[in-house]
């Protein structure tokens, strides 16, 4: 069955569904949210709209699914109407399981970034989140920390934790000190070789890279110091980015974290590095599963009018796969637009299938919704807050310059 449709003569293949390829990049992935916080209330002129990502934005926030059981994940669609357009939003949820609460033991590698740009703030919240880290481990759990600026520093290698706050972390962040210049690749590379001495299996290991991504020394183009970090996630040694500081090149730290598929997150304040590191730590430095694949199968007459993910394709090779964290979900909010408002059917079929594999060992896992699109689910409170979320940062990137006053109270009506 072919359609031609509209001025154009638009052909379409009524008999060959629509396949794509969905990322809302790494769940853990959430800086954008506290940077677009951080400009608002510090007064910034105009927020630049290359840091309002809005599949970060959406990953900040928590939503209401319910856990699948341990080592699945669940896939939730909904659909709804977009009253701006009158065409539909499907939502997609990726959904992981409740994480436990006798977690494996932790191989923890910490990058700490000394140079002279960190002074002030900037090093005074790594100090908070070394803290916060420290209150959050466990006896059995190996540290080791490296310090960096024009060179690199061990300052603990292989430390086994003897108990929450373990007072030898507690002062190696009360040590920390800025000056000199910033070799951020030398640094993250001293990192994973630490890193790689005490990866071990049954062990979460995880690179923890705090800085405010000003590299001027060494290698600094973005790219380089990205590969590095792709080939250690390769080995199962998982990154995770804290950005700290007014001055952070967020362009950096998000080109390095994306690279290595971690998880980037930003800190502009003491509260927000405990939020990250206590409250929501599983969700910040753990993965439920790795590599995951999204492939979305649509009516033919479909096509996405609007995506607030990070990629999509019809071919698989031109979207990356992402790690997915426990205790959360990888949303994929888009517009879809059918090609004639009369061809839409409530017995048309629809179809989501997600592949990943376990962290640990490797092994390939999928879950498949195989429905049609009357069957879908209804707004049950987290399509309705996504589509908030959306719309709050699509009125940030529009905004014009404006005094720090008139810009909250702008965003609050």
């Amino acid at each position: 069955l072919v359609a031609t449709l509209g001025s154009d003569a638009q052909t379409i293949d009524l008999n060959a569904p629509a396949k794509l390829y969905l990322s809302s990049d790494d769940s853990n992935s959430m800086a954008s949210a506290a940077i677009v916080r951080s400009q608002i209330h510090g007064g910034a002129a105009k927020i630049s709209p290359a840091v309002v990502r809005t599949y970060e934005i959406l990953n900040y926030y928590r939503y209401h699914f319910a856990p699948p059981p341990a080592g699945s994940l669940s896939i939730v669609s909904q659909l709804g109407s977009c009253a701006l357009s009158g065409d539909l939003a499907l939502q997609i949820a990726v959904t992981s399981p409740d994480a436990v609460a006798d977690r494996l033991p932790m191989s923890v590698t910490l990058v700490l970034d000394t140079s002279g740009s960190m002074e002030g703030s900037p090093i005074e919240l790594e100090r908070a989140a070394v803290k916060a880290i420290a209150a959050t481990l466990r006896q059995g759990d190996i540290v080791s920390a490296v310090t960096w600026s024009v060179g690199q520093t061990a300052m603990l290698d292989g430390y086994t934790v003897t108990a929450p706050n373990d007072p030898t972390l507690v002062n190696l962040a009360d040590s920390l000190e800025a000056s000199g210049g910033t070799d951020l690749n030398g640094g993250l590379q001293a990192g994973y070789a630490l890193a790689k001495q005490y990866k071990a299996p049954g062990r979460i290991n995880r690179v923890i890279l705090i800085s405010d991504g000003q590299a001027n020394v060494g290698v600094t183009e973005e790219e380089i110091i990205g590969a590095a970090a792709n080939d250690q996630d390769a080995e199962g040694i998982y990154l995770v980015g804290v950005g700290v500081g007014d001055g952070i090149n967020d362009t950096l730290m998000d080109t390095v974290t994306d690279a290595g598929r971690g998880a980037y997150i930003y800190l502009d304040s003491p509260e927000e590095a405990a939020r990250m590191f206590v409250d929501r730590f599983p969700e910040t430095v753990q993965v439920a599963a790795r590599d995951v694949r999204i492939e979305l199968t649509l009516p033919p007459y479909f096509k996405i009018q609007k995506f607030y993910g990070e990629e999509y394709s019809p071919d698989p090779a031109k979207v990356r796969t992402q790690h997915l964290a426990p205790n959360d979900s990888m949303m994929l909010y888009q517009i879809i637009h059918p090609c004639d408002p009369a061809l839409p059917s409530a017995n048309d079929p629809y179809k989501v299938v997600v592949t990943w594999k376990d962290p640990l060992n490797g092994a390939s896992q999928s879950a498949t919704q195989d429905t049609t699109l009357g069957a879908l689910g209804i707004d049950d409170g987290n399509l309705s807050k996504a589509a908030a979320i959306i719309a709050y940062t699509e009125a940030v990137k529009a905004l014009p310059p404006l005094a720090p006053a008139d810009r909250i109270a702008t965003l609050q009506d």
